[in-house]
């Protein structure tokens, strides 16, 4: 007898488990998709300097439709593009995984390389871009450690320097 009702709640169980639906596309996520027209500031700090440049930017995005995952693409300056990709969060905020050629996020970028040629951006110590979809505007940050390289009195040194990006666009 205790056998059969062990197997008749096993059986109701799993049939109560059955009726459970999952959606393997995860939650709805805000629409990133469209053209926006962004600035991108760059702030460099270290004991020597603190300076901070601006760069025009223009960024295509599309969902996939993957998890919230987009790609696209960033034109900067008008003269330098370039991939871009990450996953766009149900709460607006995302993770921007990829800015530039590969292997590093703004490594080879153009532009940015051109305004700190001291800077070794090879060795740009980039954590996960971090950003948020509010309404039209995208915004999305980052700060990394890069050496820059001083001549100081016919000596090199290398400075440990804070690469900050800021980047805020309209669509």
């Amino acid at each position: 007898m205790k056998r059969r009702w062990v197997e008749a709640a096993a059986a109701a169980l799993i049939a109560a488990l059955g009726c459970v639906s999952f959606d393997p596309a995860g939650p709805a996520v805000p629409d990133i998709t469209g053209t926006y027209a962004a600035t991108i500031a760059l702030t460099l700090s270290n004991e020597f300097e603190l300076r901070t440049d601006t760069v025009a930017a223009s960024l295509t995005v599309q969902g996939t439709g993957d998890r919230g995952r987009f790609t696209g693409t960033y034109t900067i300056a008008a003269t330098d593009s370039g991939p871009m990709e990450g996953t766009m969060l149900a709460d607006g905020t995302l993770r921007l995984t990829v800015f530039g050629p590969p292997p590093k996020p703004i490594a080879y970028i153009r532009p940015i390389r051109q305004l700190f040629p001291w800077c070794d951006l090879a060795l740009l110590g980039m954590p996960p871009f971090r950003g948020a979809l509010e309404g039209d505007t995208l915004h999305i940050s980052v700060e990394a450690s890069i050496p820059c390289f001083y001549q100081v009195d016919g000596v090199t040194l290398n400075i440990h320097t804070q690469l900050g990006f800021a980047l805020a666009g309209v669509r």
